[in-house]
């Protein structure tokens, strides 16, 4: 089998593989980064939705929102 490329060609074709994979994995660090953000801001709000809650003695909306920061830990963590 003969290959007609020179290595120059095949080293460059590695290179351009290389770059573009190091680019899909500075997206996702990107990505990640971003959502873990969301995330923190998300859980901030909730705690202090559910600390107002419990000063004005609210149990209806404690429960609520303990609910929904309970499911918000078990899914992210």
């Amino acid at each position: 089998m003969k290959n007609d490329k020179s290595y120059s060609d095949l080293a460059e074709s590695s290179s351009l593989k290389k770059r573009k994979v190091n680019a899909t994995l500075q997206e996702v660090f990107i990505d990640m980064i971003i959502h873990e953000a969301i995330l923190k801001e998300k859980k901030s709000k909730l705690q202090k939705q559910i600390d107002d809650a419990l000063d004005l003695k609210d149990k209806k909306e404690f429960m609520l929102l303990s609910h929904e920061m309970k499911h918000l830990i078990t899914l992210f963590g």
